[in-house]
């Protein structure tokens, strides 16, 4: 019988908040740098969705949207 890798069941131990918050992160960074409608659109859907599924909280979707507000405003200052 084959054995299997200890770390290949700790792919499985990562929880969901923490993929979410991964995810939702590397779009911000492309955002960032891109700037485009179509990923600030992703963005927001996906937070919505990360939220609605229980993968975080109302709190952390709502201190994702301060933070790209912030992030808004910084560009119109800059612009």
């Amino acid at each position: 019988m084959a054995e299997h890798a200890p770390r290949a069941s700790a792919r499985s131990a990562i929880p969901p908040n923490q993929i979410a918050t991964a995810v939702i992160g590397a779009k911000l960074i492309a955002f960032r740098v891109n700037r485009r409608p179509d990923q600030l659109a992703h963005l927001l859907g996906m937070t919505r969705m990360a939220a609605e599924l229980g993968a975080i909280t109302p709190e952390e979707r709502q201190q994702f949207l301060a933070d790209l507000d912030d992030l808004m405003a910084e560009e119109m200052r800059h612009g």
